[in-house]
């Protein structure tokens, strides 16, 4: 499961997921914030899964 956390931040929102390290965003509203996240997230796993493949690949030619 993955959990998400929402805090004012002056004038905006800034959003995070505790489980994701270093995924972070924000936004001028809650909204904002959410769909960043939701963008962030999704970028986030990309890059692990790429760097998954990658890693497969390097045991592969070792």
């Amino acid at each position: 499961m993955i959990t998400f956390k929402i805090e004012k931040d002056g004038n905006e929102y800034h959003a995070w997921v505790p489980e994701l390290p270093g995924c972070h965003t924000h936004g001028e509203t809650i909204a904002e914030a959410l769909a960043n996240l939701k963008d962030a997230i999704q970028l986030y796993l990309e890059v692990l899964m790429e760097e998954e493949i990658a890693n497969q690949v390097l045991e592969m030619d070792a």
